[in-house]
Formats: structure tokens, sequence, C-alpha cells
């Protein structure tokens, strides 16, 4: 079987990851980088048919389709109206699946909007106002649902939310007009078991302090870890490919144990991520012959030992020790909702 995504995505930058499959998709628009691959990939080809069988197609499909795509105002018109009917169709059959209670249905819809989202995330990173707006309407819309159900059974929101350092809760001007009112706040977080699988202590009198540089990579790095083991969960069913490659993370990342029943899984987790990190960013790996100043600001921000090999071992320490301390959730805490 073909390696999927044999190279992790990982990345330390404010945008949210994207996924395997995205990641790979137009190549960001450029033809002449999608010809490129295209020709790498054929090349390859030529020498080990059963590996990269089948991947040239999709690479001729996107060039074929950035080749005719018409900008125009017709054009775009067409397009959009295309992608809104050619969804419609298939989001009522996977609804009518996610009422039966097929929970394949709801990981479905979930990769789906995350996708979209990750699209206007982007479009507002560049400073599209269309975007901004619409992120915000739909965060507005979307907190406002959750609040009223989470308000009539909280139980059913409890593994979502004891997996978060926080909870969304409207606040308006008009204190009236405020789902949640402010004294009932606390009580509210309590009822969903705000933060509990996340270990730290996060009461007014704790020490945690979530900009820790360390912290701030090792939750990055965890929640990457943790959506790869998801869609590896989904796409291979538990099991492992023949032939599987050790830098197959995808694949790898399926096995990986439940750490909120098993402690001590921290470090197979760890392991996993270590390779994820260096992989994504090799001027950190140990012996590296890069110098320190291109190493990734996040990174840097961690240590300041001046010897090179003393810091990246510290920087590699620090993430180790806050990341196994995430992850290691002490027992009976929720059930994650991974």
């Amino acid at each position: 079987m073909k390696e999927i995504a044999p190279r992790s995505r990982f990345s330390l930058a404010d945008d949210p990851p994207r996924s395997h499959q995205e990641a790979a998709l137009f190549a960001d628009y450029d033809i002449k980088r999608l010809k490129q691959e295209l020709a790498r990939i054929e090349a390859k080809e030529r020498l080990e048919k059963n590996r990269y069988a089948g991947q040239t197609e999709p690479l001729r499909e996107q060039i074929r389709l950035l080749e005719k795509l018409d900008t125009s105002e017709v054009g775009a018109t067409l397009l959009n109206w295309k992608f809104e009917q050619a969804d419609a169709y298939s989001r009522e059959l996977v609804y009518l699946l996610a009422r039966q209670g097929d929970r394949s249905a709801f990981e479905a819809f979930n990769r789906k909007i995350e996708s979209y989202l990750w699209c206007l995330n982007r479009l507002a990173g560049d400073g599209h106002e269309g975007a901004l707006r619409s992120l915000a309407a739909l965060a507005i819309g979307a907190t406002e649902m959750v609040n009223r159900q989470a308000l009539r059974t909280p139980d059913i929101f409890i593994p979502v939310a004891a997996e978060k350092g926080g909870w969304p809760i409207l606040k308006s001007l008009h204190k009236q007009l405020d789902l949640i009112q402010a004294q009932d706040e606390v009580a509210f977080l309590e009822r969903l078991h705000s933060g509990k699988n996340l270990q730290q202590d996060l009461s007014r009198a704790s020490r945690y302090d979530p900009e820790n540089p360390a912290t701030e990579v090792a939750q990055k790095l965890l929640a990457y870890v943790r959506g790869i083991r998801r869609f590896s969960k989904f796409i291979y069913r538990g099991k492992l490919p023949a032939g599987v490659k050790k830098t197959d993370y995808l694949a790898w990342a399926g096995q990986l144990p439940d750490a909120a029943q098993d402690p001590e899984a921290a470090e197979k987790w760890w392991r996993l991520a270590k390779k994820v990190l260096l992989e994504s960013y090799p001027e950190l790996a140990p012996g590296s012959a890069t110098g320190l100043d291109q190493l990734a600001p996040a990174l840097l921000k961690i240590s300041n030992v001046k010897n090179p090999a003393g810091r990246r071992k510290k920087i590699l320490d620090n993430i180790k020790r806050k990341f196994e301390f995430i992850i290691a959730k002490p027992p009976g805490s929720a059930q994650p909702a991974y």
C-alpha cells in the first residue's frame, strides 16, 4: 500500500494545521509547481510502480482544473453555484446517516466544517473583510446554539469541555441579553468540567502559564498529533496497513494508546510527536549544522543557553516535559472526545 503523507506538515504558525489531503491540494495554486511535482512522481513511478501507483492522476486533475478556471464574474458565479449544489445532496445524505446514529457521519461533518473554517481563517489572515465577518458571524451563531443545548443537557458536552482550557460564552453590553449571567458563569463551567482533562491546575491560585514558550509548542504539537490520530482511526479503522513505513505518521498515529486510560503512554505519544517536530524543524535536531539563528522564533524563546548543542537539547527537554505533563491525564478524568 502506498504511503499517505510520508512527511509531517506540523507548523508553529498561528494558522490552524491543514489536513494531509488539504495541504497537498493545488500546491498553493501554482501550476508550475504542480507540473514539477507531477514530473518528479512520474520519474519515481517508473522505478517503483507499486509504491507510487495512482498518485499522478490527482495531480493531473488539479492541473487541468486550474488551467480551465474561469475567474470572470460569470465564471465565478457558476463555480460558486456548482459548489453549493454539489455539496447539498451529500450533506443531506450524511445528515440522514447521522440521525440514524452513525458516528462516522458526525466525524465527516466535523472534518468538512473544519476544512471550510481553515479556508476562511486563511482568507482572514490575508485581510479579506468578508472572511473576517463570516468567521465572527459563525462563531457567534455556533456559541449561542451550543450554550442553549449545554444549559439543558450539560453532561453531553463534558468530553469536549474537559479537553479544552476554555469555553465560549457570549457577552453583551446589555446584560439582560446574556444567555448566561455573569454570576452563573463559574458554576456553568464547573458543571461542564471545563479543562478537567488538561491536568494543569487552572484555578486562580495556579501558577500555570499557558503563554510559557515550551507549553505553547507542546500544546500545538499535541493538537496536531491528536488530529492525525483521529484521521488515522477513520482511514485505517485502527489497523496498520500492510508494509507500513516508519515515516508514515498518519498510519502510526492511529496506534497510539489512550493516554487518559494509561498515563505511561505519554512516552509513546512523545516519540511520535518528537519525530513530527524534528522533521518539520530539522534545524532543532541534535547534531544539526544549521546555525541557531535559523531556528523558529517560537523555539528560540524556550531556552537562552549559549552553547548550540546544549540549547537544542534544552529546548527539546522542555517541550518533552510540558508535552508529557499535558498528555498524562489523572486517573478518573473524563473520557476524551478524540
